[in-house]
């Protein structure tokens, strides 16, 4: 509970200075804008933030709950519902655009799907362990295999078809199936929850103090794939060039020099 004085927690560190247990609460709240899933579609709320304070550099910050992740607007349940149903093997047909659409009014744009799946598959890969977006992907793997379930390890490295109408490189490829991979192992980790990878979240940064899945929104890697051609094509009527008018008088042959 967030109490003036009290400590955000003993093995916090601050993100400035990196003291490790130097955060404490102070009596301030700070409005938080997000995007939560709501009845009908996305709602829009302004959550207020407890504020702590570092006793070493005296730099503030907000202290964010487990749904609201840091640099981003849409909460972790909007990016899970959105970047799970995309990557599920079931929905192999389903576009960017009829993803978001499911989701009802104030939904996220294609292009943000787009970006949240490509910076979640490299997250997945390890290619942003040196980043600062959490621990290694090999430590949280290690540590949900060690107190979770033991066969987590092997179903990690199992591969993870996606229909290649998604994907038109194979970084884009590699990437949708880390995807899946990461979605299908938090399924598989906490079946009984809404939202699987947000619990897995809350779970590992009660061990790391950190945040675990932390990604890129827009990385610079594949463009938004576009569907092939369609086998039909549309028929256009011929154009008829019709002759031009003479506006001056009649045309005479080449005239002698003078």
């Amino acid at each position: 509970m967030a109490v003036k004085g009290k400590t955000v927690g003993p093995h916090i560190r601050c993100p400035k200075c990196l003291a490790v247990g130097a955060l404490r609460y102070t009596p301030r709240r700070l409005a938080r804008g997000s995007h939560w899933p709501g009845y009908g579609g996305i709602e829009h709320r302004e959550t207020p933030l407890p504020e702590c304070r570092c006793t070493i550099c005296q730099k503030r910050f907000r202290v964010l709950p487990v749904e609201i992740a840091p640099r981003k607007s849409y909460t972790r349940p909007v990016i899970e519902t959105a970047c799970a149903t995309y990557a599920a093997a079931k929905c192999s047909t389903i576009s960017l655009r009829q993803t978001v659409m499911r989701m009802g009014k104030n939904h996220p744009h294609p292009s943000a799907l787009h970006g949240w799946l490509d910076g979640l598959g490299a997250r997945a890969l390890g290619r942003l362990d040196r980043h600062d977006m959490g621990p290694p992907v090999g430590a949280l793997i290690a540590e949900s295999t060690q107190r979770l379930r033991a066969e987590l390890l092997s179903f990690w490295t199992h591969s993870h078809a996606v229909c290649p109408h998604k994907y038109r490189s194979p970084q884009r490829r590699d990437r949708l199936e880390a995807c899946a991979r990461l979605f299908a192992t938090a399924s598989r980790l906490f079946p009984q929850t809404a939202y699987p990878w947000s619990a897995w979240e809350g779970w590992l940064e009660s061990r790391f103090h950190v945040t675990a899945w932390g990604f890129h929104a827009r990385l610079r890697c594949t463009a938004i794939q576009q569907h092939g051609p369609r086998s039909t094509k549309v028929q256009c009527a011929p154009s008829v060039k019709e002759p031009q008018r003479q506006r001056k008088g009649k045309a005479h042959g080449a005239r002698s020099p003078p």
